[in-house]
This record gives C-alpha cells, structure tokens and sequence, in this order.
C-alpha cells in the first residue's frame, strides 16, 4: 500500500531555514557598547577610607575650635557691656503705701532668709506669693509679667533690683545678680555669703535696672 502523505520539497524546507537564519542575524556594524559604558561600582581602599575619616574628624574639630573661639568672643563683648551698663539714674527710697501683692512678695523673701537658693529662685519664690509664675537669668526680670522699669530714680518695697555687674561669677554670659527690695536702702538676696538668703543692702550704687510691679 502506498502512502498518501505529502512532505514539504527540499526546496521549500531550504527557503524557510534561510529566512529564520536572516531573520535571527545580527548586523555586523551593530553597536553593543564597550567596556567603558559598564557602569561598574568604584570602591575604596582602606587607606581611603581611613584617611576620609581623618578629614572628616579634623573638620568637625575645626568647627568646633572656632565655634569657642566666637563664643568667647562674645562673652569679652558681653562682659565690657556690663562695665559699662550702670544705670546713670541714682536711686533713693521712696518708701510710701505697700500694695497688697508688694505684701506678699516681701512677707515672703523675709520668710527665705537662712535658706540656700540663689537669687533667681528667691525672687521667683517671692513672686509666686503674689501669684506669679516666672523664672529667668536676672536680666530676664524686666520682662516679668505687668511689671515696668522704673526710670525716676525711686524705690519701693517690693521692687525688684536688677544688677548688670556686682562682681558676680557668670562669666559675662548674662547679668550678675537679681534681689527684691524691701525699703530702708534694704534687700532681700538670695546667693549671698555662701548660697543663701539674706537681708543686706540694695547696693543702690551698682543697680542697672529697677522694675515695679503696680
């Protein structure tokens, strides 16, 4: 029996195999990059690295270095402000009505006297008597709430005395001492002899600024 199944010509199976071949070729002229266009990651010695890591440490402490060095300056600057910060008004007692806040403020101090705080703390605590909350470097009491600087040369119990510079030890960075005035040329200091509170002078010839709290 013969059978009647049919196969492709030679000639036919030659043409498909030469078009596939055509189709699958690449141009000789094609442009697949050379090895410079490899984008390969750089790496570091270790002496690189180590000597990145001295720089980077020799600019930070050089940051640091000048950073001093301009702090320093502005404590000088700060400090022959102070010198030269006194007040030119002259303060005299003018001792009349206490109010009742100016009452309770000196009741207070009165009651500290023998305690160890500084001056900050005792004029603060003086100040809470009376039913305000502040605290600051001693400059910073002239910002206490409803109070004002006093600029005719009077003084009134319950007025806080502010002193640029009485020979204080706070570098220059801020004012030296803060202390409440409680009449008869008297104050109540906190950080006086040894850390304490005390009644003492109001050292009205180095006062800076005064501030009255109606």
């Amino acid at each position: 029996m013969t059978s009647t199944k049919s196969f492709p010509s030679y000639t036919q199976v030659r043409k498909d195999l030469t078009t596939e071949a055509t189709a699958t070729s690449v141009e000789d002229n094609a442009d697949w990059g050379g090895i410079e266009n490899l984008d390969v990651p750089q790496t570091e010695s270790q002496a690189e690295k180590d000597a990145a890591a001295a720089k980077k440490v020799a600019e930070e402490e050089a940051k640091k270095q000048a950073e001093a060095e301009a702090q320093a300056t502005r404590d000088q600057a700060n400090a022959a402000s102070r010198n030269e910060s006194r007040s030119s008004v002259t303060y005299s007692d003018a001792s009349g009505s206490v109010s009742a806040g100016a009452g309770a403020s000196i009741d207070r101090a009165y009651s500290l006297i023998g305690q160890s705080m500084d001056c900050t703390a005792l004029v603060s605590q003086a100040l809470a008597a009376r039913g305000i909350n502040f605290h600051g470097w001693p400059e910073e009491y002239v910002n206490v709430p409803g109070g004002h600087v006093v600029t005719d040369g009077s003084l009134q119990p319950g007025d806080i005395l502010i002193y640029a510079n009485t020979g204080g030890w706070n570098g220059g960075a801020h004012y030296d001492h803060v202390a409440l005035y409680v009449g008869n040329g008297q104050a109540v200091h906190g950080g006086w002899n040894g850390y304490s509170v005390a009644l003492a002078s109001a050292m009205t010839e180095k006062l800076t600024i005064v501030v009255r709290i109606p």
